[in-house]
């Protein structure tokens, strides 16, 4: 399958800002200053500065899987996960026949009503995979996949390509069903790779980053190509943009990660499980700007 994969260059990213030393009182007293803060990348000091208002949901993998907006705490399947060094202290290490799921307040609390949304994670794999590889699901009592991030098998030219399924399952009506849109993170085999994915409720726009650029991702609408951004519609004509996206008639129940829902599609859970590795996982309930997309990666990539 060819791959056409669109690049925009970055948003420019804000200089260093300058630090003015107070001066001496007229008292002739010493002022006394505190930290020198740091220098703001992307126009942020910090990926916790980005857009903390609008996240909804945030797994620092620090030596646990323990959510915390929500207070979520894992379930976990089987007993091999453990946490290595990450982008910014520890991450997620996965393992074959083991990931965890957790439960969401009634009525699935800040992920009933999303509208939009963003989600932003760093991962890491060896190689491409054979089997699916699920990263990270959101799910209501029989709707499985209403938010989906997982990798799929791929046997590329060189071995350097991750190829990702992203999307959601828009349970509105009426609206056209299962969007998973299709990316080739390129260059992402063995290294940190940070992902992210939005959707605009507004404008009915869906794109997905790697490395705080927008990729080519292929969708129901895209003719088969691989384009950035990409408009979302109601149904197969493309005529009538999709809008805010909702979940009214199956309210989110759960979040898996590391491995898909047992039985969505028939898979079972533990036999697509994702072995490597994942950082800083966040969701918003907005469409991040690529200003603070790329706010989020050059924070992330210095380790704050």
């Amino acid at each position: 399958m060819k791959r056409i994969t669109s690049k925009f260059p970055l948003l420019a990213i804000a200089g260093a800002t300058a630090i003015m030393a107070i001066g001496m009182s007229s008292c002739s007293k010493k002022s006394s200053s505190g930290p020198t803060p740091p220098t703001p990348l992307g126009g942020y000091i910090s990926s916790d500065s980005v857009a903390p208002g609008n996240l909804i949901a945030y797994w620092p993998f620090d030596g646990n899987s323990n959510e915390k907006m929500l207070g979520l705490t894992p379930t976990p399947i089987g007993s091999g996960i453990t946490y290595t060094t990450g982008v910014r202290g520890q991450a997620y290490q996965g393992a074959a026949g083991s990931y965890e799921t957790f439960t969401l307040p009634g009525g699935g609390g800040p992920f009933s009503a999303l509208g939009s949304y963003s989600e932003s994670l760093w991962f890491k794999v060896a190689n491409e995979d054979t089997v699916p590889r699920g990263i990270f699901f959101l799910s209501g009592t029989t709707t499985q996949d209403e938010l989906v991030t997982e990798i799929e098998p791929y046997t590329p030219v060189s071995g350097d390509s991750v190829r990702i399924h992203t999307g959601f399952n828009d349970l509105n009506g009426p609206a056209y069903q299962l969007f998973i849109p299709e990316t080739f993170d390129t260059a992402a085999i063995g290294k940190w790779v940070h992902l992210v994915i939005t959707y605009n409720g507004g404008t009915s726009v869906y794109t997905v980053y790697q490395n705080a650029i927008p990729m080519g991702t292929s969708t129901a609408f895209s003719g088969g190509l691989y384009i950035t951004p990409n408009p979302m519609w109601t149904d197969g004509t493309a005529t009538t943009p999709l809008g805010n996206i909702g979940f009214t008639s199956d309210p989110p129940a759960s979040i898996v990660i590391g491995s898909w829902p047992n039985g969505l599609f028939g898979q079972v859970a533990t036999n697509d499980c994702f072995v490597g590795q994942i950082d800083e996982l966040r969701v918003f309930n907005i469409a991040l700007t690529q200003q603070e997309v790329a706010g989020l990666f050059l924070n992330g990539q210095a380790g704050r």
